[in-house]
């Protein structure tokens, strides 16, 4: 099985699903990171192209961590439209990688660019199957399963289905730990130390469903995406 994390910045996922892409990949799936956005907007004092360099690094050292294949379509942070160009980029990038399951952000997460990219990824994932739709790359012959991974903070969301982190929960504080720039710009905006926030989370949504360590999900089913079964780890 092929797994998708198709998000907005460098440490969305290590921060919302790392844990569930390591176990993916240790039961044999490949994994694989886009990053929409540079993550060029985030810091205080280091300038935006700068820190647009020093943040692809710490991702794709991060994936190094587990194994996954990173890559970046390179918008600069706030700068992602929903229009039908950036349609059939997301179109014809799902389709190079040919998941089978498709990690997202929730449709109503507080930032734009988050928001933008949940919007593209739910509606490139339907075009992906339709052989007219930007027909000078092979359609895929199945639709993608989509899953919304828990928001930052956490606010409202309410988990569909779990994944037992426990042993990969290590390897997600090491994946997260190599976003150096983002754990002072996160404490020094936010006020908020990311790394015992993961702890915090995590442990929490272990509580709810009886293991130590867990990460939550919820799982788009619209027509085509109501498969029985299950395709998390």
């Amino acid at each position: 099985m092929r797994i998708l994390a198709f998000c907005a910045h460098p440490d969305d996922v290590e921060i919302n699903c790392a844990g569930t892409l390591a176990k993916s990949i240790q039961r044999g799936d490949e994994a694989y990171i886009v990053n929409a956005c540079l993550g060029d907007k985030g810091h205080y004092y280091i300038e935006p192209k700068e820190i647009g360099k020093m943040r692809l690094r710490e991702s794709q050292m991060a994936s190094k961590v587990i194994g996954a294949k990173v890559s970046s379509l390179n918008f600069s942070d706030a700068e992602l439209e929903i229009n039908h160009t950036n349609l059939e980029l997301f179109v014809k990038k799902i389709r190079e990688i040919n998941p089978d399951v498709i990690i997202t952000h929730v449709p109503d997460d507080y930032h734009l660019d988050h928001v933008a990219v949940s919007k593209l990824v739910v509606d490139a994932s339907f075009l992906v199957s339709v052989p007219h739709c930007y027909p000078d790359q092979k359609a895929m012959e199945h639709t993608p399963q989509i899953y919304f991974m828990e928001p930052y903070t956490g606010i409202s969301f309410v988990p569909q289905e779990f994944v037992d982190i426990t042993d990969t929960f290590d390897l997600k504080l090491e994946m997260l730990s190599c976003h150096k720039s983002q754990i002072e710009w996160l404490k020094e905006h936010d006020g908020m130390d990311i790394l015992d926030f993961v702890k915090v989370s995590a442990a929490y949504r272990g509580f709810q469903c009886g293991v130590k360590y867990a990460e939550g999900f919820q799982r788009l089913t619209t027509a085509l995406r109501a498969i029985p079964g299950r395709f998390l780890p």
